[in-house]
């Protein structure tokens, strides 16, 4: 069976992981110029920017690759001599973004935990093929983003070839 969906690597996206409580929120809120998801698996979306929840004190800043350096110097002059963390974490994961009419039910066969459930702009830590993952909604049901660690890139992309009914593993 084919599904009617697509996949492909995201090859410009900057990924800066944040770490930090209190008064460090209030300073990558102001220069992020939006405020940071307190809930789990939430978002928030800005005109190029996007702040991923993963925990009660860590989120991540989606950017454009071409904007990461200038995001992370702000971000960290913002907190210099704070208890906070900022880290580029682009090149330690990869992106694959599922996109279409059958998008969900790709990722079910590979989740850990009912996609159905998640929203547009959550996003969540997740099992995925044997591995781990970070995915985010980009539109319910049609459009998910899905990082795995770079190291088992090439294992996700035969996965989702798999899947999607594009690469038949031999008999």
């Amino acid at each position: 069976m084919s599904y009617q969906a697509e996949f492909f690597i995201i090859d410009d996206v900057g990924l800066i992981n944040l770490r930090g409580t209190g008064e460090v929120i209030a300073r990558f809120e102001a220069v992020l110029g939006l405020a940071m998801p307190t809930r789990p698996n939430q978002a928030a979306l800005g005109k190029d920017i996007a702040v991923l929840s993963l925990a009660s004190d860590q989120w991540w800043v989606r950017t454009d690759s071409c904007d990461e350096q200038r995001v992370f110097g702000l971000l960290c002059g913002a907190v210099e001599n704070l208890h906070a963390a900022v880290t580029i974490v682009s090149d330690h994961f990869t992106g694959f973004s599922i996109v279409g009419e059958d998008a969900r039910q790709i990722l079910r066969q590979g989740i850990s935990l009912n996609i159905g459930c998640l929203e547009t702009g959550q996003c969540t830590r997740c099992g995925f093929a044997r591995c781990g993952a970070t995915v985010h909604v980009i539109e319910q049901y049609q459009h998910y983003d899905l990082f795995v660690e770079s190291s088992y890139a090439d294992y996700a992309q035969l996965w989702f070839q798999t899947a999607s009914g594009r690469n038949r593993p031999s008999d």
